[in-house]
């Protein structure tokens, strides 16, 4: 037996972490970076100028804003502003309205907006009358302005740009970066715990047994069991569970062990089981109550596998109870 380490899981879980930081910094950098008012700008995705469509960012060039709403939105708790657009050449030039959330700083900003210094902001163009937009945008907004006819002629009354909405989706893409930083760090650590868990392992063996000299060769010929298809080595004073993770627990501390199989389903039909020995102590120098030994589930027969193991055990460690104290109650 040789010693067996986790590194195909490990390298896997380095990778998963890696993959959900560039993950996060994408959804990161595509805000901070790509998608900003000034580069939407040079790239020609300005309001007014490049093709409509509805839910495209742009980035809106404002040479006026009026200074007070011409209305509000409750359901998104944001107000409209009447503002004059222009695109590169501040002689082509239009009128329409911006939807900002209510108390936003920005409001302010727009309203000092003139020809010579305009203010160029990202927004969402949204189509009056499509899912999630202001209903009866195009037939309020006429009626609005009706009266004055230079306004009329110039005025982009089917689309309105939002920056509220631009904002939530800058928000929804910040909360997923968090999320998969935490899943990044999540593997990082699950990685570390593994490596980590591994190497304490093998040093407790080794702090207990010198004459294995960090070589793992006379494990199985000197075991008292050995079942090599459930993962389960009983070495001496030790038990060493093999299956995926390397661990060990020293016998002489436990006081009960059990099987305990985790099942899963799904739509009421079992799709996988997962089969660990429930080792209890009190002894709490050496480990917490509850220590939990994977093994590898080979189905209903799992349990029957087990049977010899137990009596190995009853046999080198009569102290030891073996099972569950309460079928209706777990002793933990």
């Amino acid at each position: 037996m040789t010693e067996k380490r986790s590194t195909k899981t490990i390298i896997g879980l380095i990778i998963a972490g890696v993959l959900s930081i560039i993950v996060a910094l994408g959804a990161l950098g595509y805000f901070q970076f790509y998608q900003t008012a000034d580069n939407l700008y040079k790239q020609g995705k300005i309001f007014g100028t490049s093709t409509m469509k509805d839910e495209e960012t742009v980035a809106v060039k404002i040479t006026y804003t009026q200074p007070d709403s011409i209305g509000s939105v409750r359901e998104s708790d944001t107000d409209l502003y009447f503002i004059e657009f222009s695109g590169v050449d501040t002689d082509d030039y239009g009128y329409s309205t911006i939807e900002i959330k209510k108390g936003d700083k920005l409001a302010d900003k727009i309203k000092s907006a003139d020809v010579d210094t305009p203010v160029i902001v990202a927004a969402k163009m949204r189509k009056s009358g499509a899912d999630g937009a202001i209903r009866d945008y195009t037939i309020n907004f006429k009626d609005l302005i009706r009266e004055n006819e230079t306004v009329s002629k110039l005025a982009e009354t089917e689309y309105y740009v939002s920056v509220y909405e631009f904002d939530k989706d800058r928000q929804f893409a910040y909360i997923v970066a968090g999320i998969a930083g935490i899943i990044a760090l999540v593997f990082f650590y699950s990685a570390f715990a593994t490596r980590k868990g591994e190497d304490k392992a093998y040093n407790e063996l080794y702090n207990a047994y010198p004459e294995l000299n960090y070589s793992m060769d006379t494990v199985l010929e000197n075991a008292t069991y050995v079942d090599n298809q459930l993962g389960i080595v009983l070495y001496k004073h030790h038990l060493l569970a093999t299956y995926k993770n390397f661990q060990v627990y020293d016998l002489t501390k436990a006081e009960r062990i059990y099987h305990y199989i985790y099942t899963q389903k799904s739509y009421g039909m079992t799709v996988s089981r997962t089969s660990q020995l429930i080792l209890l102590t009190n002894d709490k120098s050496y480990r917490r109550k509850k220590t939990s030994l994977l093994i590898k589930n080979v189905g209903d027969e799992t349990d029957d596998l087990l049977q010899p193991f137990f009596y190995a055990v009853s046999q080198e460690f009569p102290d030891i109870l073996l099972g569950y104290e309460n079928k209706s109650k777990r002793p933990f």
